[in-house]
């Protein structure tokens, strides 16, 4: 008895590479893709679509050998691609209009609360500290620097006639509604004595007075025919007098 043994054939089917399982696992799940959204840009009406499809795990493999022998499968590839295109065909389509609005929630800080305590509704209200009001003797000394280089006359108590020491200073004081006499001597009892000058003190002596401009400057008018001047203090242990 003639026994006829038959070869073993090698399996017809194709070889399996991480490719060919890739393309075969999108291939039957193509009509459950999951599309997740899309994210418009509204620039104009251009829009910005982000799809994402689902993941799926594909079988186990030993990578060392399989990648090893894998070969680039245009068929495969192909699959791969005609699934990509029918994702991104039958994805919806957003559009936001290039005026569209985002409403941003916002905390109004300082406003008012009512009885309950709670946040009282409406504008906030802010408040601004004024700047503090500039001291009058410094407004003096403003004024009586506009004055430097008139002449000193005797009597004088105008820019445009000239000014003697006491005539420069009642002119400057009458300008911010401070009434002084025409005169050294009646100066001294006209406010009261300070032992640290500020701007706008009077300096006074006997036979002449200035007004004190900060820093051991003063302002006066000095001598006959000569300008009003600025310059550091040179009378000794004069007296101070704060008019308002």
């Amino acid at each position: 008895m003639t026994n006829s043994l038959r070869g073993r054939h090698r399996d017809s089917r194709p070889a399996m590479t991480p490719l060919t399982i890739l393309a075969r696992t999108a291939t039957e799940n193509a009509g459950t893709v999951a599309r997740r959204g899309a994210i418009a840009a509204a620039a104009g009406g251009v829009l910005i679509s982000t799809i994402a499809t689902t993941a799926h795990a594909a079988p186990a493999m030993d990578l060392k050998t399989d990648v090893k022998s894998a070969k680039l499968n245009t068929v495969d590839l192909n699959s791969l691609t005609a699934v990509a295109k029918q994702a991104v065909a039958a994805a919806p389509t957003v559009t936001v209009p290039s005026d569209a609005k985002m409403p941003i929630e916002m905390e109004v800080l300082g406003a008012s609360s009512g009885a309950d305590g709670e946040k009282g509704e409406g504008p906030a209200v802010v408040s601004v500290d004024a700047p503090d009001p500039v001291p009058v003797g410094q407004q003096a000394i403003n004024i009586a620097f506009n004055y430097l280089g008139i002449t000193y006359v005797l009597g004088g108590n105008s820019p445009a006639e000239g000014m003697d020491c006491s005539g420069l200073i009642q002119y400057v004081y009458a300008q911010l509604g401070v009434g002084l006499p025409h005169s050294s001597s009646a100066m001294l009892s006209s406010g009261y004595q300070v032992t640290y000058p500020e701007p706008g003190d009077i300096v006074w002596t006997p036979g002449h007075v200035s007004l004190y401009a900060g820093n051991g400057m003063i302002i006066e008018a000095w001598a006959a025919g000569m300008p009003v001047r600025y310059t550091e203090m040179w009378q000794n242990s004069p007296t101070f007098i704060r008019v308002v």
